[in-house]
């Protein structure tokens, strides 16, 4: 007998990950199938999970081959259209195949393909790539499936992914002057420090005369940069893998996206784009026939940030608890209280699903509004980073200069 791990969505809606003991993943299915579960993964339980994922440095490496989120919205987008002009799962997948020339994506079509083509359910295929379509996405499919609205699923979940990466775009485009400005500091700094400053030490080192602490600096700065160069790149490299491993860990994860929220400008900026996406990903589960719990599940797996993470999850706690989504938002100063009344008229109306997308849209113009300030809100900021940089810079280059008028007058 082997023992299997699943996630299934239960006869109550709600996402369940366990593990049963049986000869084949066959097994499993029918045992699940025959209590009223809708398989989401199935796999074999590895005992030595914990340890690969311990000494598993390659998730420490950046993957330059990966599947971008705008790949996967027009994925999404373009299935949707097909699908909804009545082309049969399958040929939709061998259609989509032809059409993307990332490599990696059509590879993972591929499968996608030969899996449905196999018998495996769309959701079953998706979960098979957590790294590309995330939970939330295969549970949507999941709902689709089990209740004959795959159309309007996947309609939603283009609709979800084409604002994710709206929100991504708008980030880059507000952030590129400033680290535009920032380069071309770093960049002068380095060249300054490199070539223009080891002149004056020797022309001082002629005259025997002591060099202002300004240019002692930015020489000490040089020699690191020239002299130990290697033992810098590797202290660098060691420190980044180190805090890597530590945001890895559940503490220092914790730790660092309170934080996050706690720096000025940006952790508004995040708590806005976090209650945006919570919201939205609510709307779109509920919308697909998900149970406001099982939502609330998959909408705390997704969140970028631990802390709205558990927040999340505590709400959904006392959901099961019995407590009304109103009332469990109204204990959080996280959410104002236009969205939970706006949650609150959904609830007495019927309407939930709607009133939670007018509340991601609430917060999509509060997100836009911050993210169109940003420059103005950083200004202040760059300018006293910009005027330390070019105040160290000047005065390490004309000190010595003036010094040296005296020298020569003397």
């Amino acid at each position: 007998m082997n023992k299997f791990e699943y996630k299934a969505i239960n006869d109550r809606g709600e996402i369940v990950v366990e593990q049963m003991e049986a000869s084949t993943a066959d097994e499993v299915f029918a045992a699940l199938t025959t209590r009223g579960y809708n398989p989401i993964n199935i796999k074999l339980a590895s005992t030595l999970g914990d340890l690969a994922k311990v000494f598993d440095f390659s998730k420490l490496m950046p993957d330059f081959n990966k599947v971008k989120s705008r790949d996967t919205m027009l994925l999404f987008r373009q299935m949707s259209a097909l699908f909804s002009a009545g082309i049969p799962l399958f040929e939709t997948l061998v259609a989509l195949e032809e059409q993307f020339a990332h490599e990696k994506l059509r590879e993972i079509i591929t499968k996608l393909k030969e899996e449905v083509a196999a018998g495996t359910t769309l959701s079953d295929a998706l979960s098979q790539f957590p790294k590309v379509f995330p939970t939330l996405v295969v549970a949507m499919v999941a709902a689709g499936e089990r209740s004959g609205t795959m159309e309007e699923v996947l309609k939603k979940i283009s609709q979800y992914l084409e604002k994710e990466n709206l929100f991504h775009q708008k980030i880059s485009s507000a952030m590129r002057y400033p680290l535009i400005l920032v380069g071309a500091l770093v960049s002068a700094f380095i060249f300054a420090v490199l070539f223009i400053l080891p002149t004056f030490k020797q022309v001082f080192a002629a005259f025997k005369s002591d060099l202002p602490l300004p240019t002692q600096i930015l020489l000490g700065i040089n020699t690191i940069m020239t002299v130990y160069w290697l033992p810098m790149i590797i202290v660098l490299v060691l420190l980044y893998l180190l805090f890597k491993y530590y945001v890895a860990t559940p503490v220092g994860k914790h730790t660092l996206d309170s934080l996050m929220l706690k720096i000025p400008i940006l952790g508004p900026l995040i708590t806005k784009l976090s209650l945006a996406r919570f919201f939205t990903m609510l709307a779109s589960t509920i919308g697909s026939g998900i149970s406001v719990v099982s939502g609330l599940e998959i909408t705390a797996g997704t969140a970028d940030n631990v802390v709205i993470s558990d927040a999340i999850l505590s709400i959904r706690e006392k959901v099961v608890g019995g407590t009304a989504l109103s009332e469990s938002l109204r204990q959080f100063s996280l959410f104002p209280p236009a969205a939970i009344y706006m949650v609150s008229t959904g609830e007495k109306t019927g309407s939930l699903d709607t009133m939670l997308a007018k509340s991601a849209q609430y917060f999509d113009e509060e997100t836009d509004y911050t993210i169109s300030n940003l420059m103005t809100l950083l200004e202040p900021i760059l300018i006293f980073v910009l005027g330390l940089g070019v105040l160290l810079l000047a005065l390490g280059i004309f000190l010595p200069m003036w010094n040296m008028s005296k020298l020569y007058t003397g």
